[in-house]
């Protein structure tokens, strides 16, 4: 009898054990999809909803999904360094290059720098010049640039530096607060010690100051004021132009002949003094070692004696 009780008995705690996990399961959950209750959330530390109702959670202006960050934060903080060229033919560069001056100079720039060069036999005119403008005026710059001739290439960008601008904000701040506190250590020094340790701290950072300032300068002016550089050639040559011909070859030979001529006679006119006074040198020794010859004894030589004076005969004993 026992033995038909224990398999029953194990079946009836299994019944029980499964309908007690599926009442928590439910009391945990509510209807609308998992909200916590009341209880739930006074068991978890939360403040109890006393209204009945669900609470709502407050916004914290998260962009909606496919949203442009950068156009949250507005066009206004990002700062950009716009440069580029523009090269372009025209019949006269050297006019062309003060028209460009005139340009730049009429919406608030300046030109950087300027070179040019004037048609010759072979090689057209050019100028090429780097203006700079205000980042405003770039658009309003190349419109006047392409009614001044003819554009051949344009070539413009811009480089992002919003992260390196705000980092030197945050670096010349932090630099300034140093220098103000070490400033007012400065006054309430209470040795000499700590006076001259506070004042070669101050200096330090007095540099680094005008370092980050230095940088903040270049930075705001690159962009501020955008660079472009302006190339300019010329669509005609003066003179003869396409294959030289012979008659040309032979101008320029006679030319060079006559240049290395010029030359010749230069450098012959130039060495003409020395070489007078070492020929006059060169005469006056040659004279003296002349005469100090001819002043010397002639003396017979040991074989002609022996040829013209025969030695004696021994005397016989």
């Amino acid at each position: 009898m026992t033995r038909r009780l224990l398999p029953a008995a194990g079946i009836l705690m299994a019944a029980t054990v499964l309908l007690t996990g599926c009442g928590a399961m439910g009391a945990s959950q509510s209807p609308l999809g998992g909200a916590p209750t009341q209880e739930s959330g006074a068991q978890d530390g939360g403040a109890p909803d006393l209204g009945g109702g669900p609470v709502e959670q407050p916004s914290v202006g998260i962009p909606e999904a496919g949203e442009d960050i950068g156009a949250v934060a507005g066009d206004e903080d990002r700062s950009v360094i716009i440069s580029g060229m523009l090269s372009m033919r025209v019949g006269d560069p050297i006019a062309t290059a003060d028209a460009v001056v005139d340009a730049a100079v009429a919406r608030g720039g300046a030109v950087d720098r300027r070179s040019e060069g004037a048609s010759t036999d072979f090689e057209p005119a050019w100028a090429t010049l780097t203006v700079r403008v205000p980042a405003a005026e770039v658009e309003a710059m190349l419109t006047a640039l392409r009614a001044l001739g003819e554009v051949t290439r344009v070539d413009m960008g811009e480089e992002q530096v919003t992260a390196q601008v705000r980092d030197l904000e945050v670096r010349v701040d932090a630099a300034r607060t140093s220098v103000d506190r070490l400033t007012q250590l400065l006054a309430t020094a209470a040795d000499t010690e700590t006076l001259l340790e506070v004042e070669a701290q101050l200096t330090e950072r007095t540099s680094e100051l005008e370092q980050l300032r230095s940088q903040q300068r270049a930075l705001d002016d690159l962009v501020a004021m955008s660079t472009i550089g302006v190339d300019i050639r010329s669509t005609t040559v003066e003179g003869p132009t396409g294959t030289p011909s012979f008659w040309d070859g032979l101008v320029a030979g006679w030319g060079a002949f006559l240049a290395w001529g010029a030359a010749a006679l230069f450098a012959l006119g130039h060495a003409m003094p020395t070489l007078v006074v070492l020929v006059v040198l060169g005469l006056a020794a040659w004279l003296v070692v002349r005469r100090i010859r001819r002043r010397r004894p002639h003396s017979a030589t040991p074989a002609a004696t022996a040829v013209g004076n025969p030695a004696p005969p021994a005397a016989a004993d």
